[in-house]
């Protein structure tokens, strides 16, 4: 009996115990996740698998927000520390890409691929061997980047940027396989690789995806990066991706603002490209460059490059537009535009989409993934100042906002010099030149721009734009509110004086002996006009 009495406390006892185990599990769950991983991890450690470096043995595709420990990645409800994103509605992605209307013109025009990672998990043990076996390739721990023209990199956290250098770095030495430099998940390796070729489209070279191995904890062992068949010959490579780039930047050779260059790129690119969703490498620059045939994948990352030539920062956005799509963002003088040279690519080559505000866009394109946190495009100056084709589109595919007028393309550059003399000219500046044609124009422009309104602004501000500046050329651009003050300012050069308003002024006090000023207005659809200044100092 008293055996008997004895077994019915022991069970007594281990149930208790299992209750109690149970209920400390249940109040601390991350205590029976270790738990769970280390015992997976141990009986992994009785049976080792031989490790493929080649990753020739099966493999998932893995979820990410399904891997043990794994952080989430950025959604957007959840911004990273001190970035502001770019738009702050209640629509969830569905909702807000479920109430886009895309125009028939350019229904289809998308093909951007998002980032693809494949992932494998291992044991522990072989993760430590890999550790030991293969070493980390390039840190690029000396590596520094412009987050003015690499935004992503401003984006992803402190763990996201050194696997960023460290990417980066094993990309350009053609470095494949290394494990991370720091102790990271797959997520934020996924942003820390997503950032490096959204920020750098000059690693053609390199696909838009990745593997990786993964230990039952979430942390990462090991990087493979993918490159395409450029790879073979990569200075060839470089070489044709060099000179298809230079054809366009030396069209821009003699074009003193952002925005002219800006504008002549876009016009170079979609006149050389075509859209074919069955080009070669097609989410890549090369592509478009040196193929002349990508998607918009293609196209966004060609331009992006080349304006990256030209030291004007462009962003590459990834979203949607009726399917997975990229663009651009530009940034000029006065703040962001968006610019899809893609959707712009159509017979006839349009204007519709290019520096464009957030609002033109809230129709047809939405941000998404790290997009989300990239500057809203608010700009207001250089909207809406490019002519279309003298063809009207069909009604179903005029983009909102666009109306038809006459064509006035006004062009008069008077000069003034400070030897007293005034400008002979005797041309009208309001003379408009193809007044017989119609065109579709893109009425954009108007809203909180600071319009001049009289000649002793114009004055000052000209002579605040030029008085800081040491150039020997020295560029800027105002807008004035109407044609009437356009044609005062046009007879004050006429007159001389313009040099007596501001520019006598400025001689005398940055001692400089002569200023020859050649001014263009350029009028837009809000009636508004542009007058780009452009000054050579001796």
């Amino acid at each position: 009996m008293r055996i008997v009495e004895k077994v019915l406390y022991g069970f007594g006892g281990l149930l208790a115990l299992m209750l109690l185990f149970i209920a400390i599990c249940h109040y601390n769950p991350e205590l029976a996740l270790k738990i769970g991983a280390d015992l997976k991890a141990n009986a992994g450690e009785a049976n080792p698998e031989t490790y493929n470096m080649d990753f020739q043995t099966a493999s998932t595709t893995v979820t990410l927000g399904a891997l043990p420990a794994a952080e989430k990645t950025l959604t957007n409800s959840e911004a990273p520390s001190g970035v502001a994103r770019a738009t702050d509605n209640e629509d969830t992605d569905a909702d807000a890409e479920s109430k886009l209307k895309i125009p028939g013109k350019v229904a289809g025009l998308n093909g951007y691929i998002p980032v693809k990672a494949t992932g494998k998990e291992i044991t522990q043990t072989k993760a430590e061997e890999i550790a030991k076996e293969l070493g980390k390739g390039e840190t690029g721990s000396n590596l520094t980047f412009d987050t003015e023209m690499y935004p992503y990199y401003a984006i992803v956290n402190e763990t996201q940027k050194a696997v960023y250098r460290q990417i980066y770095a094993n990309a350009e030495a053609q470095i494949k396989h290394f494990t991370p430099v720091e102790d990271i998940t797959a997520n934020d390796l996924k942003n820390a690789f997503t950032s490096v070729v959204n920020d750098h489209p000059e690693l053609f070279w390199v696909d838009t995806a990745y593997k990786y191995q993964y230990t039952p904890k979430g942390s990462v062992a090991d990087i493979t990066l993918v490159f395409n068949v450029t790879a073979n010959d990569l200075d060839a490579s470089k070489a044709e991706f060099d000179a298809a780039t230079k054809k366009i930047t030396d069209e821009t050779y003699g074009s003193y603002s952002d925005y002219d260059k800006e504008k002549i790129v876009h016009d170079t690119l979609i006149s050389g490209v075509k859209y074919d969703r069955n080009a070669p490498m097609n989410q890549s620059a090369y592509s478009a460059l040196v193929y002349g045939r990508t998607v918009c994948a293609g196209y966004a990352r060609a331009f992006q490059y080349v304006l990256h030539q030209l030291d004007i920062p462009c962003y590459y956005v990834t979203g949607f537009a009726g399917e997975n799509h990229a663009w651009n963002i530009v940034k000029l003088s006065d703040g962001y535009y968006n610019v899809d040279s893609t959707w712009d690519d159509t017979n006839p080559n349009t204007y519709d989409y290019f520096n464009c505000s957030d609002a033109d866009y809230a129709s047809d394109h939405v941000r998404k993934d790290l997009s989300i946190y990239l500057p809203p495009c608010n700009g207001n100056r250089y909207s809406g100042l490019e002519v279309n084709p003298s063809v009207t589109p069909p009604t179903d595919t005029t983009k909102p906002g666009t109306t038809t007028r006459p064509s006035t393309n006004t062009t008069t550059k008077p000069s003034t010099t400070p030897s007293g003399s005034s400008g002979n000219s005797t041309s009208d500046p309001t003379t408009a030149t193809n007044t017989d044609s119609i065109t579709v124009v893109t009425v954009r422009g108007g809203g909180d721009a600071h319009y001049i309104d009289n000649i002793g602004d114009y004055f000052n501000e000209c002579f605040g734009a030029m008085i800081n500046s040491d150039d020997e050329v020295i560029t800027f651009d105002l807008i004035i509110t109407d044609k009437k003050l356009w044609n005062s300012i046009y007879k004050a050069y006429d007159k001389g004086d313009c040099q007596e308003g501001y520019i006598d002024r400025y001689l005398v006090e940055k001692h400089k002996n002569a200023c020859s000023m050649y001014v263009e207005a350029v009028p837009r659809t809000d009636g508004s006009y542009l007058l780009r200044h452009r000054g050579v100092i001796s």
